[in-house]
């Protein structure tokens, strides 16, 4: 199939002319790099920004729970394209404001704000939160943070994605994490031009020292802090691995589980593996 362009073959798609498995490897990342269903609305509480579905329970759903961790200097504001895009598929994300979220207390503590929102008669969020199913996430220092969030949070944390995680060398006193503590999945996402902070290398040893279920992966012409403003190349799987781990939801874990997952297959990332995922 020389020359097979990209429109060439969605029209031969459409047309059942393509063979199989031509246009599969960025099917599910595609699905879920789109806006999700759910109208989003935003706000603050107990000092923490907040993303969620404006029609918070509609038909009897309960929505998982997200809580973000910023890069260093950064706050959610820097971090726009991701948080509204996760609620817009049915988070309820939380993210703290501290700029600082290394040592991953800011983080847990976010969490565990939200959770309580969810007994509290007088808020959006009450009998509306699956609070079994809480995830965290975060970039940078706030990668770093969220494994530490994980390890503290007593099992309320069920699976963490740190993304850009910076080398322990790079950590300062008190921001020491450990991944092979983690009892919880985990997948490590990284930009493959982010030679310094958080290289192939650096994902590699964390992904190594992973043994409750991991994946990783490098976004191809990707830097450190291509997660900000739009985020770029990471929404799809992050999204996914989100639907795939705290919603059973079978599409999602395509990506990552099964016979022929799809992340190992798609040449717009490298370095990917997959160990542990069911």
């Amino acid at each position: 199939m020389e020359n097979f362009t990209r429109r060439q073959a969605l029209l031969a798609g459409a047309l059942g002319l393509v063979p199989t498995g031509f246009l599969a490897a960025t099917t599910i990342e595609t699905t879920y790099k789109a806006t999700g269903p759910w109208p989003v609305a935003t706000g603050t509480s107990g000092g923490h920004r907040l993303y969620h579905p404006q029609n918070l329970g509609s038909g009897g759903a309960t929505h998982p729970i997200v809580t973000w961790g910023n890069g260093s200097w950064a706050t959610p504001d820097n971090y726009p394209g991701l948080l509204n895009h996760l609620a817009s598929w049915g988070f309820a994300v939380v993210a703290s404001t501290d700029t600082t979220t290394g040592t991953g207390a800011e983080i847990l503590a976010a969490a565990q704000h939200l959770v309580g929102l969810n007994t509290d008669p007088a808020s959006v969020f009450h009998g509306k939160l699956d609070t079994t199913q809480v995830a965290a996430v975060g970039h940078s220092q706030g990668a770093g943070g969220s494994i530490n969030a994980a390890n503290d949070s007593a099992g309320l944390i069920k699976t963490v994605v740190p993304i850009a995680v910076p080398a322990q060398w790079m950590a300062s006193p008190g921001d020491e994490f450990s991944v092979a503590d983690l009892t919880c999945p985990v997948l490590f996402l990284s930009g493959a031009n982010d030679w310094l902070i958080s290289s192939a290398a650096t994902v590699q040893g964390y992904y190594d020292q992973a043994t409750a279920g991991a994946g990783r992966a490098l976004l191809k012409n990707a830097g450190h802090n291509d997660i900000q403003n739009g985020g770029g190349g990471f929404l799809g799987y992050v999204t996914a691995w989100l639907r795939y781990r705290l919603q059973a939801d079978p599409q999602a874990r395509g990506a990552f589980a099964g016979g022929a997952p799809e992340l190992p297959t798609n040449s717009a990332w490298q370095n990917q593996a997959l160990k542990n995922l069911t």
